[in-house]
């Protein structure tokens, strides 16, 4: 099946019921990943060696997948760049960074955070000049960016008014991941499929995690009284090699427009896990805030959607 995703040569042999099928399979496993991380970050575990052993690890999976298609990891000097900004500058900070903010904040909270990549994602691209302003794009944006406000303002939004900080942290993981996704489709290797891709990048962000971690002293050793959370640790390693992969897939045969609706997958099923499994309850205003995020980043892609859709018929 993987072998079928990765070799397909066009979106037309892309049959849009797996497309779907994977994108709910990703966000429901992104969202779910958010509400993982979240007990394991208080449970003590360090943000750096958290984030070094979620991408080893699955850098390591993947490059035994690669080897087992017969394909080996291309290290060309296009590829060697891409792999390190993509594996430092969109995994290892915004990841080390996620959990640091988790460490604090609810995970559904964190979600809406994360909810807004697309709406950053078109600025940062305006920005460079990939798109054009397009006013209800910016009208969404304003949106959005009201939902934000309306989540950290109120007096009462949050559990705790100490949060606001660690909310205003957690926004660097979605700016970063933005920028990287506008490098990511600018920018990838043509002679790497996507398992090949995520493989580089998980590889390349451990190899930036474990000096750090190990110098700030915040390295945490699995071997070292295993637990719950060693385990739920190696299990994130894992369900990481099979997102990341996903996504390259994704975004390789189904394009940017199409991935960027994941978001609301994410911010559904973190919601949903966080109030199902840890117990997490919301104020009123963080539920207004869900729907002015998500009517914005409904607005910032409805746009690209229907341009699109103009370009396919």
């Amino acid at each position: 099946m993987i072998e079928l995703l990765t070799t397909a040569r066009s979106t037309r042999s892309y049959m849009p019921i797996l497309a779907l099928l994977l994108l709910l399979g990703l966000g429901t496993l992104w969202g779910g990943q958010t509400v993982l991380a979240r007990f394991v970050a208080v449970s003590g575990v360090p943000a750096f060696g958290y984030a070094f052993w979620q991408m080893f690890g699955a850098g390591i999976i993947l490059l035994f997948v690669n080897y087992r298609r017969g394909r080996g990891l291309p290290l060309t000097r296009e590829t060697i760049r891409y792999y390190i900004i993509m594996g430092w500058v969109g995994s290892a900070i915004p990841t080390a960074n996620m959990y640091i903010a988790l460490a604090e904040i609810p995970a559904g909270v964190n979600a809406l955070v994360i909810a807004t990549v697309p709406m950053l994602t078109y600025v940062f691209a305006v920005g460079v000049r990939s798109e054009r302003f397009d006013f209800r794009r910016a009208l969404g944006i304003a949106i959005g960016m009201g939902g934000v406000a309306v989540m950290l303002v109120p007096k009462g939004s949050l559990p705790e008014p100490g949060m606001i900080t660690f909310v205003l942290i957690a926004f660097i993981t979605p700016i970063l991941y933005a920028g990287t996704t506008i490098y990511a489709a600018r920018h990838k290797p043509p002679d790497a499929d996507p398992l090949q891709m995520a493989c580089g990048m998980m590889l390349a962000s451990s190899l930036l995690l474990l000096p750090v971690s190990l110098a700030t002293g915040n390295f945490h050793p699995l071997w070292v009284d295993f637990g719950l959370r060693e385990g739920l640790m190696i299990m994130h390693s894992c369900t990481t090699a099979l997102t990341f992969s996903l996504y390259f897939i994704i975004l390789t045969k189904a394009g940017p427009v199409y991935i960027s609706q994941v978001a609301y997958i994410v911010t559904a099923s973190a919601i949903g896990w966080g109030m199902l499994v840890l117990g997490e309850r919301h104020s009123p205003w963080i539920w207004v805030a869900v729907a002015l995020i998500v009517g914005g980043v409904a607005l910032v892609n409805s746009r690209q959607r229907a341009l699109a859709r103009k370009q396919a018929a």
